[in-house]
């Protein structure tokens, strides 16, 4: 239930905020993954639980072709997603939702690994390949399989930030008896987002460089977000009470956060913007969802948006090139 007298805002005013975050390795990322495709036995396919379609990296759709896939969703205790609508989602589609850091999370995709395995005839084990959008979660899940899987420390840095992981591994083993090699690679940004709030909310956990968008806007977004999720604003109500201004709440977090005042008493709304964002995207506040995460239709609408998006783009690229001719 709602606070009486607050209403939570329907929409957020798109700002202007860069579209893109592709970047030179990116770019090798993707020549290098086609290069190692046909020696691949299974993509694993990994997407961000608390922004499962903002997380969609459409290009490897083109890499991966006919490959057997199994959509991999981490950060599942971060995530306020319902699991009924990942159900939805992927009804005719492997899928699994995990928590890197629960080793019995990852039984389910280890298993789902063996069943192909064993319905292989290889004598060389069976080959697989992370893909994944920056900071959501690959080298982390790596590291939980092979740990679980054969009790072995650490493959791959991770971190919070987008960008940890600049190359493609050698292989890693994260199981014997059958043998199943993992690839860990690069995370892959698409060329162009769908729309401005995507950019907000890949900002928002992460998953591009948090520096191109300001803080304040990335905490407006947020508090959006949450008043969504619970429109009571018991998400944040230990520093405010429910409200649609940022500037509000991040007053009220300066007074109530330590050290978040300047000198002579006077809240930084930057530093606290900044300050509340990150604590989120490391997950020290509790569980969040982006995108349309209660609508069981959500999934086909966003591939039809994406496909209307591509067909518009087409469209202006055969124009220019009429008008040049």
């Amino acid at each position: 239930m709602a606070t009486a007298g607050f209403i939570p805002r329907s929409c957020f005013p798109a700002p202007t905020v860069p579209r893109a975050y592709f970047l030179g390795h990116h770019a090798k990322a993707i020549r290098k993954m086609r290069e190692l495709t046909a020696e691949i036995d299974l993509i694993y396919e990994v997407r961000d639980a608390r922004a499962p379609l903002s997380t969609r990296n459409t290009i490897f759709d083109s890499i991966i072709g006919a490959k057997p896939r199994v959509v991999v969703y981490t950060k599942k205790d971060l995530s306020a997603v319902h699991p009924d609508i990942f159900r939805a989602w992927h009804a005719r589609e492997g899928y699994c939702v995990v928590n890197t850091h629960d080793h019995t999370s990852v039984r389910k995709l280890v298993s789902m690994s063996k069943e192909l395995c064993f319905n292989r005839e290889s004598f060389s084990g069976l080959r697989v390949m992370i893909m994944g959008m920056p900071n959501v979660g690959k080298s982390s899940l790596l590291n939980t399989l092979r740990h679980a899987g054969v009790g072995r420390r650490k493959a791959a840095k991770t971190g919070a930030l987008a960008g940890v992981t600049r190359n493609i591994s050698s292989y890693v083993k994260i199981h014997e008896d059958p043998d199943i090699f993992v690839y860990d690679t690069p995370g892959v940004s698409l060329p162009k987002t769908i729309n401005a709030e995507t950019m907000l909310t890949l900002s928002t956990i992460g998953s591009i460089n948090v520096g191109l968008i300001d803080p304040t806007i990335q905490a407006d977004y947020l508090l959006y977000q949450l008043n969504l999720v619970n429109p009571d604003g018991s998400l944040y109500n230990k520093y405010s009470p429910p409200t649609n201004d940022v500037e509000d709440f991040l007053t009220s977090y300066c007074i109530r956060m330590p050290g978040r005042l300047s000198k002579g008493g006077y809240p930084d709304l930057l530093g606290a913007a900044t300050h509340w964002v990150d604590r989120w995207r490391k997950g020290l506040e509790g569980k969040i969802a982006f995108d349309d995460f209660r609508n069981p239709n959500a999934y086909k609408e966003w591939e039809a948006a994406q496909d209307e998006q591509r067909r518009k783009e087409r469209g202006q690229q055969s124009d220019q090139k009429f008008r040049v001719a």
